[in-house]
């Protein structure tokens, strides 16, 4: 989420550089994040286990993991800079 005054303020540079515009909203942005270590997490409740006492290794990240925000962060990245974006 940005801040308006960021918002404002690139909209401004980008009006002054004539440059062009597009908007993109991720709906679903942190269940994209691959996670690169062990996460677990308890079968939900109504979800029945194939066998008694079996948990969840998670693969993508979920919302309110601690992980998510870090793992969106590095797969934006990468697509961004095979696309030939740079960081300012």
């Amino acid at each position: 989420m940005a801040k308006i005054t960021t918002v404002r303020l690139l909209l401004a540079i980008v009006a002054t550089k004539n440059w062009h515009v597009e908007q993109l909203h991720v709906n679903n942005a942190f269940l994209h994040g691959d996670l690169h270590e062990e996460v677990y997490m308890e079968v939900l409740k109504g979800v029945v286990p194939p066998k008694p006492g079996k948990v969840c290794n998670l693969r993508k990240s979920l919302y309110g993991l601690r992980q998510a925000s870090r793992q969106w962060y590095e797969k934006l990245s990468t697509v961004l800079i095979v696309l030939c974006y740079t960081q300012s």
